[in-house]
């Protein structure tokens, strides 16, 4: 039966006789595993070419289902298998099928919405999506599409997945499926995710195994990313960036060619490209020889910064904020001890610069023979009734220098103005009141001299 629809499709096939094909806009580009040909699709046309020095052949596509040119080209993408060629719709879902000369409808499904910026792989022939951008949330789910049932189902995977991501590199390996990146976009804003996380496809157990190496300045948002069936490719300026998985190594290629890529197609040794020419007005398409494209790599990189490295990294960092602590918790004490000790000297220095009137003396001599047993108030009248006074005048002179007194015992000896008397009332009359001198307060300590006290 195949053989019947590929005879079909040659016999109704017209044969270009140009090596290169010329469009106005960029038209799907990809390889056929199951045709093993390089396909074209621009508008209602397909070509196809088996490779380097290879005709194109040109035939039309019929639609089915109402699906159309321009719809295909705004909300679909292609994706191939060994058994056949699928445009599945941008946000997940609808799934159509290259059919002979049509393209036909093979879901039972519907128009998600859910899924757009996702990493979309093929393994084992079956379609995934992981991760993207739906309904004003990110996603870190993975999707499949089982032909069978003709519905996308939800892959459940083990350990702890990657943070919910749209817009990611992804790079295919044997046994692995590795995403870099993207962003996490919410109605408050797009937060960029800056980790590397493995995806091993055997046991679907997710890790997070570092970074891409930071030498490589592969961005944190996917831009133009080619995966082809036997490579990932990224390309970013002059730069061609070949990432092996299996290798874990990036293959680095630059030519002021590149600049004008807009499309790269591999399988074996050739390539599909498609190249913007400012001359002409126009996408050029042909198919080469890797080797003559490329060259020899300008460089070789690996492609993991493990996270032993990283961490070794952020312990040195925190090493030195520790440090860093540390010294200015030692040089605060010593400050501190510096400014302490200076204000004892200063202390020492100003008590012995206190100068004790006659009064001050007597006072403080009347205090320390009364001892505990304190003295009354009106005992302190006699020291202030000089010219005779009235009552108010009597008090004021007591009480200001009562107050002094405390002011300058405070200085000299540390304790605090509201602890150097004592005040209570007699037992004997309670409208009389003593004050008593804290028992701390020594002469010796004060430095007074006999002579004076």
């Amino acid at each position: 039966m195949k053989s019947l629809v590929l005879i079909a499709f040659l016999l109704f096939s017209s044969i270009l006789s140009c090596q290169e094909l010329l469009f106005d806009d960029l038209p799907f580009q990809f390889y056929s595993p199951s045709r093993k040909v390089f396909v074209v699709v621009s508008g209602d046309t397909i070509y196809t070419t088996t490779g380097k020095g290879a005709k194109w052949l040109k035939n039309p596509i019929h639609w089915t289902g109402g699906l159309t040119a321009h719809e295909l080209r705004s909300d679909y993408f292609s994706m191939s298998t060994s058994k056949g060629d699928y445009f599945v719709m941008a946000g997940c879902g609808k799934v159509w099928q290259w059919k002979g000369d049509s393209l036909v409808r093979i879901d039972r499904s519907f128009d998600h919405k859910n899924q757009y910026g996702a990493s979309a792989f093929v393994h084992h022939d079956t379609l995934f999506m992981m991760g993207g951008y739906g309904f004003f949330q990110t996603k870190n789910i993975t999707t499949y599409y089982d032909e069978r049932t003709g519905g996308w189902f939800l892959k459940h995977t083990r350990g702890q997945e990657p943070p919910q991501h749209s817009g990611a590199y992804y790079f295919k390996g044997k046994k692995d499926m590795m995403i870099w990146g993207g962003e996490r976009r919410t109605t408050m804003g797009d937060d960029t995710l800056r980790s590397l996380w493995n995806l091993n496809l055997q046991s679907n157990e997710w890790r997070e195994v570092g970074k891409v190496n930071p030498e490589i300045h592969l961005p944190f948002v996917r831009g133009a990313f080619y995966m082809n069936e036997d490579g990932n490719w990224a390309h970013l300026g002059n730069r061609l960036l070949k990432f092996d998985v299996d290798e874990g190594k990036v293959l680095e290629y630059k030519a002021d060619q590149f600049y004008q890529l807009k499309g790269w197609v591999t399988h074996a040794n050739q390539v599909m490209i498609a190249e913007w020419r400012h001359d002409e007005g126009g996408v050029f398409i042909w198919v080469d020889k890797i080797a003559e494209v490329l060259g020899y790599p300008s460089n070789v990189f690996r492609l993991i910064e493990p996270l032993n490295k990283q961490d070794s990294y952020f312990r040195f960092i925190w090493a030195l904020i520790l440090y860093g602590w540390m010294l200015g918790v030692l040089g605060y004490y010593w400050v501190l001890l510096r400014r302490t000790k200076r204000m004892e000297l200063l202390d020492e220095a100003q008590a012995n610069q206190i100068i004790w009137s006659d009064l001050e003396l007597m006072i403080l001599q009347e205090f320390w023979n009364a001892g505990e047993t304190g003295l009354e108030v009106s005992d302190l009248n006699n020291f202030f009734n000089h010219g005779d006074p009235n009552f108010d005048t009597l008090k004021k002179r007591r009480e200001l220098k009562l107050k002094d007194l405390r002011r300058k015992l405070a200085f000299s000896t540390g304790i605090s103005e509201a602890d150097i008397f004592q005040e209570e009332r007699l037992v004997s009359d309670r409208r009389v009141k003593k004050m008593v001198l804290n028992e701390s307060i020594k002469r010796e300590k004060l430095g007074i001299p006999l002579s004076r006290a």
